[in-house]
């Protein structure tokens, strides 16, 4: 349990180190724009059918939804911050990590979504971010390539080794994006995590999964679907 904890950790830090390359220098708050997203603990679900799954996760300023299986874990605003915190604590002394949390805490960039599996070995993350005017010219190759040598000293200094990474293009949300993928061993196991952006406006959304197992990633990616 210990090192599965650690490793939701990691996932989560590796998804802030990669969205922290796109964050503004600005004190904006992604959510002065609109609220982009839906509260669905209060819903009604009157728009939906017995049959249709409900969405653990949905975004209407970006336009897409997350169904998960119903065994998933969804972690609420608080539990969110708390993880935040605990992760704070265990790698606090990572320089990384003092940059991760002023981005975190001045509303550039925000966790929105977070999600794991019963046995913690896989997760899902959405992390909205602010983009400035020349990030906003970066093709989302360069973002992401951008972000792994801080990305991989984080990753090195928590621990991991063996850790290789490529991008490759790939379909998500009916459209073609570029994807990193990174992987890296820790205690004996392989963590593979991919990222993809999606971009609107000054706008980004950042989602990452990842687990153990190399072949179900794409399977994660496709939770998340374009709202009808």
């Amino acid at each position: 349990m210990k090192l599965a904890k650690r490793i939701i950790a990691i996932a989560l830090l590796v998804s802030l180190c990669l969205s922290m390359i796109a964050c503004s220098s600005s004190s904006a708050n992604i959510f002065g724009v609109t609220t982009p997203t839906t509260p669905l603990a209060v819903s009604d679900s009157s728009t939906q059918s017995d049959t249709e799954p409900s969405a653990a996760y949905q975004n209407d300023f970006f336009g897409y939804s997350c169904v998960l299986p119903d065994d998933w874990y969804v972690l609420n605003d608080k539990e969110i911050s708390k993880m935040i915190g605990t992760t704070n604590e265990a790698f606090s002394d990572i320089e990384t990590y003092k940059l991760l949390q002023k981005s975190l805490d001045s509303g550039e960039s925000q966790v929105d979504f977070y999600a794991y599996s019963p046995d913690y070995s896989q997760t899902v993350s959405v992390i909205l971010v602010k983009e400035n005017l020349l990030e906003m010219l970066l093709q989302e190759k360069i973002l992401l390539e951008a972000a792994m040598p801080i990305s991989k000293s984080t990753l090195e200094e928590m621990g991991v080794t063996n850790i290789s990474h490529n991008t490759e293009k790939i379909s998500f949300l009916g459209k073609e994006h570029v994807a990193l993928y990174v992987e890296g061993d820790i205690q004996g196991e392989t963590l593979y995590q991919v990222t993809v952006l999606l971009r609107k406006g000054s706008y980004m959304s950042n989602f990452s999964v990842s687990g153990y197992d190399q072949a179900a990633l794409q399977t994660q990616l496709d939770y998340f679907q374009v709202i009808q």
